[in-house]
């Protein structure tokens, strides 16, 4: 993919606490992006809340912010830093809600800042469960027989329909 020359400085939203033995892997790839970015010339950020990662050592980006992952940190980091751009999908869970409801209340827009890495559409489509099972579907991908419950009994009743093992997974709604 050739360098988009209108990506001047990005914002990293890093994973924030992890637990030794888990979640290396945001650590691992949000440094390597950092790198990578710098290598390019483009101006690095990081936002990350947790100092006893690798992400946050000093010349791991250009400047280094380690505050809460909160909308409102993001929000007062991006009216300060100004970056045209924001990396959300190398902190796991944490830089994709951020990033989503950042651009649900339309700050991203009203700010100019693209998110990079994917679209909000294409994490909508991954999160929710029934647009994905649907996308896969579509593409012939397989996918595990689901269904979308609202009650433990509906759910004990799916078991019964697909039979063991099974899994239960909660969802907002």
């Amino acid at each position: 993919m050739p360098k988009n020359p209108q990506i001047k400085k990005v914002l990293v939203i890093g994973s924030g606490p992890i637990v030794i033995g888990q979640a290396a892997e945001f650590d691992y790839a949000g440094t390597q992006a950092c790198r990578s970015l710098k290598e390019e010339g483009i101006e690095v950020v990081l936002l990350n809340s947790n100092p006893a990662t690798i992400m946050t050592d000093k010349d791991i980006a250009d400047k280094v912010y380690i505050e809460p992952l909160t909308v409102e940190v993001v929000e007062q980091l991006i009216l300060k830093e100004q970056p045209d751009s924001v990396l959300p999908t190398l902190g796991g869970q944490a830089g994709l809600n951020l990033a989503m409801e950042l651009e649900e209340r339309g700050f991203l827009r009203e700010h100019d800042v693209r998110l990079i890495g994917t679209t909000s559409e294409t994490i909508k489509k991954a999160e929710d469960r029934l647009e994905f099972k649907s996308t896969m579907e579509k593409i012939g991908e397989p996918v595990a027989p689901s269904k979308v419950v609202e009650s433990v009994e509906e759910g004990v009743a799916f078991t019964r329909t697909i039979g063991f093992p099974v899994v239960l997974r909660p969802a907002k709604l």
